[in-house]
């Protein structure tokens, strides 16, 4: 039962070390997630604002009127501030008219526009766009991430797409997001990280708690063994050493078939009887004195005579009666119902216990009979 309840509770501290791990991997991810979610909603926040910009242009342009395309590129776009990681791009049909600057655009000259916007998500950016609504999305160019803003607009008859492009480093890398978002990283390693040893730590203790009550649990039954098996010995003691103990009736019998096994003899059997209990208690005492262990006592009192019964082992009839005179004191006074001496001449000893029990029962009644007269 003791080992069964043990591998219980060794079981839930590893299902519960394990749902802790689980639910710190899992929080792990949700972190990240929202994370990830919370660069998107910045870069959102950004792409509302590009397009506004992109609008601004486009008005611009709108207002300019029967200007060629190289007026445009040199008035408008040319003037606009562009670097490495943000720049414009218009396109006429599907020509590319400028990228970035005058010298990016010599690179690309005579390109189309797929040649240029080579990934599906710019790819599927440029389809999206509508004409005089501009539309914005995050789309993915070599190896940069870019927020991109466009509309199509019409100008002297033809189709154009203007379009601004900003690496998201531009906004992501801003000291104060930068720091913000570090910030909440090392706050929610710190705590996932306190979560997943906090577990750690309480398993360990669990764990050495459920030995260390395994070893009480183990001394307790060591314990309680060595307290039975001195129990016993006492028992034991208290049964069979003769000086201090007086046996019950029924084992008499028991005692005279071990001594007859092993041949004993002389051994005399005497009834003695009291005029009450305490009389038979101070003789009791005093035998624990003047008797020696070779003289065995069985209680064999009655409601009405109090008597106990005395086996001398080795011991002669003569000697039996001067152990008893020597125990007799004024006041203290008790009287001899019957004594018997076994000698293994004629009859076996059991025979004598025997013979012994069925006279000190005749005398008994015949006590019980002169009383009752009386």
């Amino acid at each position: 039962m003791l080992k069964t309840k043990m591998l219980h509770f060794i079981v839930n501290i590893k299902v519960i070390s394990l749902g802790i791990i689980l639910l710190t991997a899992g929080l792990a991810l949700a972190g990240w997630h929202q994370a990830v979610n919370y660069e998107s909603s910045i870069l959102s926040i950004y792409a509302r604002q590009q397009d506004a910009y992109v609008q601004l242009v486009l008005d611009q342009i709108n207002l300019l009127e029967n200007r060629s395309d190289q007026e445009i590129v040199q008035n408008i776009l040319g003037s606009l501030d562009t670097s490495g990681r943000r720049y414009w791009t218009l396109t006429k049909g599907k020509a590319l008219l400028f990228v970035k600057d005058v010298m990016e655009t010599n690179r690309y000259k005579g390109l189309t526009t797929e040649t240029f916007f080579t990934s599906k998500s710019a790819g599927k950016f440029l389809k999206s766009l509508e004409i005089n609504r501009v539309e914005h999305a995050t789309i993915n160019m070599g190896e940069d991430r870019y927020v991109a803003s466009g509309v199509i607009f019409e100008y002297n008859g033809s189709e154009y797409k203007i379009c601004l492009l900003t690496n998201d480093t531009v906004i992501l890398d801003d000291n104060i997001f930068l720091s913000s978002k570090i910030g909440l990283y090392v706050f929610g390693v710190i705590i996932l990280g306190m979560l997943l040893l906090i577990t750690m730590i309480m398993a360990n203790l669990l764990d050495m708690k459920s030995k260390e009550l395994a070893n009480q649990k183990k001394h307790i039954v060591n314990l309680n063994r060595m307290v039975e098996k001195q129990a016993e010995t006492i028992r034991e003691m208290d049964c069979y050493h003769t000086r201090w103990s007086v046996f019950h009736l029924p084992v008499m019998e028991q005692f005279v078939q071990k001594l007859e096994h092993r041949g004993v003899s002389p051994i005399v059997f005497a009834a003695v009887s009291f005029e009450s209990g305490q009389h038979r208690k101070l003789f009791l005492e005093r035998a624990q004195i003047l008797l020696d262990e070779k003289v065995l006592r069985f209680d064999g009192h009655s409601e009405r005579v109090k008597e106990l019964i005395l086996v001398f082992v080795q011991y002669h009839a003569t000697e039996a009666q001067k152990a008893l005179r020597e125990m007799e004191t004024e006041g203290e006074t008790f009287n001899i119902l019957v004594l018997k001496e076994y000698t293994d001449k004629e009859k076996t000893l059991m025979k004598e216990y025997r013979d012994f029990m069925v006279t000190l029962s005749e005398r008994m009644e015949e006590d019980h009979g002169e009383n009752h007269i009386s």
